[in-house]
């Protein structure tokens, strides 16, 4: 009789539980209506609320929105008292809305029935902002915040008052976040000042300090789960972090970074499928949403055309690829170059600078997901092969070739280029990824000529050098990723390369995963852990795209229409943005790029 393996030519893997997308990991979700920060939220990864905040431009908010795992729908309901800094408690259909900065710190609570917010006349004892919540509608529970002082003040909510216990945080301090239940409850991070990583347990009456605190002290975290179960997400250290941490009831033990680093940001869900939403990106609030799941074991990815038996279940089953990937051509840049940078996402990209092959460029674009628009600022330094990171709205654009190498670093509002500290070290074709208030270079070629590692971070004002360079010198590598989880892959040593290198915002680490095929002059958009390569040039242009999944590198069956190198790329994996570049002249070929769909695990059955 046959055996699968003789007729496949692979073994069957014998497996307990079927293979899981990743062992523990944030993914992108579809963003939130209205981008704020200060906002709240509660309920689970597939029935979340966020509401209240602060929107750029108008001020405290009441909008309300609703997730269902998928896309957020906007309530009709808003909270009848407009403000940022609340915390929030309870379900998607029972919301709990309390404190908060409305003209002043206030104590209104108001609840949610799934359509409407309803005040209650009494209003928390201490009207505070900055404060942490958890529990439920009818038994929720207030601690720490902000008036006219820090305070430590915990009340506990029965559905129709608050009452305050005697008996406070032993670390008194505001921008907290929490987490559990009114009689179970976990309080970390904050300030006191300075920013703080203290976490306490509470039991109903008392609250007990764990001399373990949080890894990465920080204000304004968000948090999901339970006192045993806990999970720690985002804030501000300075500067704003991705970094996320599980607590066991005794330590914390830090796990995969969010894609989008933030503070100020709204939680909720469980330590094993948690919801980020919203939040502070420095000089504009986020409509970003994340999805953390942590499978646990088996540690087994899912692979296309995968085959296993589950002993558990005894089915013999395979993963099968019902999601498609594609480049769709965009309308064209309205002025073509080379040598460009970019920033920002597929439908609010930027480009700048680059090389129309008679002479350099520094002239902006900004492209809303349809077409090409150039903008009345130009860079000051006009120059080809820069780096850029960052949005639309607050893009960041540094190094590059005028000539000679330039350290020159410019900062982008929306409407105008505004010159900032130089880096430490001169250099084109460099690497990027972060924010324009959290940013990171690396690689590139400086004066000598000489093939750099070198990596430096970007606070906003001023550039300091990391004493993490890469393992593999090198330039015109691409970056993804944020300024404390930030992953490099391509370009020259001077041969073309496929090493991928991640960093942790202290030090680089090579991943065994290399670019399937070596190139120099890609481009890229993502994460560290959800990458997308495109373009470049081997011994001829590429139009080869690649996904990253933490690991390894896999081919799309997508390539780009155009063939090209010198090209920029913004976005997300699944929703990326390529244009510009270098055919057989400069280009302004814009193309999109789109993933639908999703693995598929299937059952091999006998008819």
């Amino acid at each position: 009789m046959a055996e699968y393996k003789g007729i496949k030519g692979f073994k069957v893997q014998y497996l307990d539980q079927d293979p899981v997308p990743t062992v523990a990991g944030w993914s992108a979700g579809n963003n939130m209506n209205t981008a704020r920060s200060y906002l709240a939220g509660c309920g689970t990864q597939t029935a979340a609320l966020g509401f209240g905040g602060y929107v750029l431009g108008t001020g405290n908010t009441g909008a309300t929105e609703e997730y269902n795992g998928a896309s957020w729908a906007t309530s009709p309901g808003s909270l009848n008292t407009a403000r940022r800094a609340l915390a929030g408690a309870g379900t998607q259909t029972a919301g709990l809305g309390f404190g908060g900065l409305d003209t002043a710190s206030t104590g209104a609570t108001e609840e949610y029935d799934g359509s409407t917010w309803t005040s209650n006349p009494t209003g928390l004892n201490t009207a505070r902002q900055e404060l942490a919540g958890t529990g439920t509608q009818t038994a929720g529970l207030a601690f720490g915040g902000y008036d006219t002082a820090i305070t430590g003040a915990t009340e506990e909510y029965d559905g129709s008052t608050w009452t305050s216990n005697p008996t406070g945080l032993n670390t008194t301090r505001s921008g907290l976040a929490g987490c559990g239940t009114q009689t179970a409850a976990l309080a970390f991070g904050g300030t006191v000042p300075p920013f703080t990583g203290a976490t306490e347990e509470y039991n109903g009456s008392t609250w007990a300090s764990n001399p373990t605190g949080l890894n990465t002290a920080r204000r304004f975290p968000a948090g999901a789960g339970i006192q045993t179960a806990a999970l720690a997400f985002g804030g501000n250290l300075p500067p704003l972090t991705g970094a996320t941490e599980e607590y066991d009831g005794s330590t914390w033990t830090t796990v995969a970074n969010m894609g989008t680093a933030r503070a100020s940001l709204g939680g909720a869900g469980t330590q094993t499928a948690g919801l980020a939403f919203g939040g502070d990106l420095g000089p504009t609030p986020s409509n970003a949403t994340e999805e953390y799941v942590n499978y646990g074991e088996p540690n087994t990815f899912e692979n296309v055309g995968q085959v296993w038996y589950n002993g558990t279940t005894k089915a013999l089953k395979f993963t099968d690829e019902t999601f498609s990937s594609a480049w769709a051509t965009g309308n064209n840049l309205n002025t073509a170059r080379y040598g460009i940078a970019g920033a920002g996402t597929q439908t609010v990209g930027l480009a700048f600078g680059g090389n129309t092959g008679p002479a350099n460029s520094a002239a902006t674009e900004e492209y809303d997901g349809t077409s090409w628009v150039t903008s009345p600022g130009s860079l000051n330094t006009t120059r080809r092969y820069l780096a850029g990171c960052g949005t639309q709205t607050a893009g960041l654009g540094f190094g590059g070739f005028i000539p000679p190498n330039t350290g020159a670093t410019e900062e982008y509002n929306g409407t105008s280029w505004t010159n900032s500290n130089s880096l430490n070290t001169i250099r084109t074709k460099s690497g990027s990824a972060g924010t324009q208030t959290a940013g990171l270079g690396f690689g590139g070629v400086s004066p000598g000529p000489t093939i750099e590692g070198a990596t430096e971070e970007y606070d906003g004002t001023s550039w300091a050098t990391s004493p993490g360079s890469l393992n593999t010198a090198r330039f015109s590598p691409v970056g993804a990723g944020t300024q404390t989880a930030a992953l490099a892959f391509g370009g020259g040593t001077p041969s073309n390369t496929g090493a991928t290198e991640e960093y942790d915002g202290n030090s680089w680490a090579t991943s065994p995963g290399s670019l399937n095929t070596a190139r120099v002059t890609l481009a890229g958009a993502g994460t560290q852990t959800a990458a997308l390569a495109f373009g470049g040039y081997t011994t001829a242009n590429s139009a080869a795209t690649e996904e990253y999944d933490g690991t390894s590198w896999t081919t799309s069956p997508a390539s780009m229409s155009t063939a090209r190198f010198g090209l920029a790329g913004c976005g997300t994996q699944a929703s990326a943005l390529g244009f510009g570049g270098y055919d057989t002249a400069a280009t302004a070929a814009t193309e999109e790029y789109t993933i639908t769909g999703t693995k598929n695990i299937k059952t091999i059955t006998v008819s």
